[in-house]
C-alpha cells in the first residue's frame, strides 16, 4: 500500500455563500487569476468527474511557452449546501509528469453570506526523490502558493460584494 503524501492546507473565510464560492474556486479556469505565472489548458467548460485538465506554470506560461506541467483528473465533485449545512468537496488526482498525489478544495458553509474555503494538497514530486525531504520542500512551496491563491480569491470576493 502506498502512503499518501503529507497534507498541506490553507483556509480562508470569504464573504460569499458556500454555493457561489464553490462554483468559482473549484473551477480551474479561474485559477490563473490567483496563481501567478500560470495558465489553464483543458475543456472550455468547468471539468467534471473523470475529465482531465492541465495547469502550466513558469515565466512565459501565460504567453504560451512551456513550463512546469501539472496534469490533473477530477475524481470527486460534490457541491455544498448552506441550507443543509453540508460541506462541498472537489478532489483532483495529480497525474504527473512532475507532481503526483491528491489535491482538493473544501467549501464549508458558515452562514448565508460567508463560507470557509480550505485548499489542501497531498502531493510530492514524481521520481526517485527521498520521500520526506521531497514532501517538506514541496510543502513549503505549496503552502505559499495556496495562501496567495486564497488571499487573492478572498480579495476578489470582497471587491465583488462591496
Amino acid at each position: 500500500m502506498t502512503r499518501r503524501a503529507r497534507r498541506v492546507e490553507v483556509s480562508r473565510l470569504v464573504p460569499v455563500d458556500a454555493e457561489s464560492a464553490f462554483a468559482t474556486v473549484v473551477d480551474p479556469r479561474h485559477h490563473p487569476r490567483w496563481i501567478p505565472l500560470t495558465r489553464y489548458e483543458g475543456p472550455t467548460a468547468a471539468p467534471g468527474p473523470g475529465e482531465e485538465f492541465t495547469m502550466v506554470s513558469g515565466p512565459g506560461a501565460r504567453r504560451g511557452t512551456s513550463g512546469f506541467v501539472d496534469r490533473m483528473v477530477v475524481v470527486d465533485h460534490d457541491p455544498p449546501s448552506t441550507a443543509h449545512g453540508t460541506v462541498g468537496r472537489s478532489v483532483v488526482r495529480k497525474a504527473g509528469p512532475a507532481l503526483v498525489g491528491l489535491a482538493g478544495l473544501d467549501v464549508v458553509p458558515v452562514d448565508e453570506g460567508r463560507s470557509r474555503v480550505v485548499w489542501w494538497e497531498e502531493v510530492r514530486l514524481a521520481g526517485p526523490w527521498p520521500r520526506r525531504p521531497n514532501e517538506l520542500v514541496v510543502g513549503v512551496f505549496l503552502r505559499g502558493m495556496l495562501w496567495l491563491a486564497l488571499w487573492r480569491f478572498g480579495r476578489e470576493s470582497r471587491r465583488r460584494r462591496g
